[in-house]
């Protein structure tokens, strides 16, 4: 019979040692993608509960850094490593401040940056550090391989997100140099971020016209759809991206 003066969860506050530590991490990692939906119809977290195991998981992240060293996230431990990570955007799927450092670290550093691109998007409030450093990302693509090692439309639906018009010039400049490399695909994700800002993307307006007429049929109809959007404000939702994509 469970004990009940045990406080819920408390197995998963235990000072212990060993591996058991990482399958602690993982049952926390389980419970905060939940999200307070029913999990096998058998378990359904609560709202507090979610709040207790982020917290609880913030702790443990801060027993790494203790035990590792500050930068726990790009440590040649890989079991640490991904458990480290795992638990960062654990808390970025939650929108939950404390995962912003390693956030950005992550994009200053370019340690495992893929990953932390399908958390990004949700911090609008922090879009004055990453759209630059997002911004880096666009510029270190390669316009012959626009889809590796880490998507351009990946860095594109990130800055949608934001939704700060400060991205309004990168995603402009994306425009124009894919659409010199006739790279189409990248193309078409740089409309579709525009067009998720509305009337605020007004001085890209000149930059999509002419794409109206381009040779490839999802480039003018996402053009069409861009301007539509400039001019009457309705914006298609940006499509998040999948946050548990593999590895690039």
């Amino acid at each position: 019979m469970p004990d009940p003066a045990r406080p819920p969860f408390a197995f998963l506050c235990a000072d212990e040692r060993g591996p058991c530590r990482f399958q602690r991490q993982w049952v926390l990692v389980a419970f905060g993608r939940c999200r307070g939906c029913r999990w096998g119809d058998r378990l359904t977290v609560a709202p507090g509960d979610i709040d207790l195991l982020l917290d609880t998981l913030d702790d443990h992240m801060a027993t790494l850094r203790t035990a590792y060293g500050p930068d726990v996230w790009a440590t040649d431990n890989p079991l640490v490593r991904q458990a480290y990570q795992e638990a960062v955007m654990t808390l970025a799927d939650h929108r939950d401040p404390r995962a912003l450092p390693d956030l950005i670290r992550s994009l200053e550093t370019r340690v495992d940056d893929w990953r932390v691109l399908y958390g990004v998007g949700g911090y609008p409030q922090a879009a004055d550090r990453l759209v630059p450093l997002l911004a880096d990302g666009l510029r270190r693509v390669d316009p012959d391989r626009p889809h590796a090692p880490v998507p351009a439309g990946l860095y594109l639906s990130c800055l949608a997100e934001l939704k700060d018009p400060i991205a309004v010039p990168v995603i402009t400049d994306t425009l124009t140099r894919a659409g010199r490399h006739r790279s189409w695909t990248v193309v078409t994700d740089a409309l579709e971020a525009l067009a998720a800002f509305g009337t605020d993307a007004q001085p890209a307006r000149t930059h999509i016209h002419p794409l109206t007429d381009a040779p490839d049929d999802a480039v003018r109809a996402a053009a069409r759809a861009a301007l539509d959007a400039l001019t009457h404000g309705r914006a298609p939702r940006p499509q998040p991206g999948n946050r548990y994509a593999q590895e690039p």
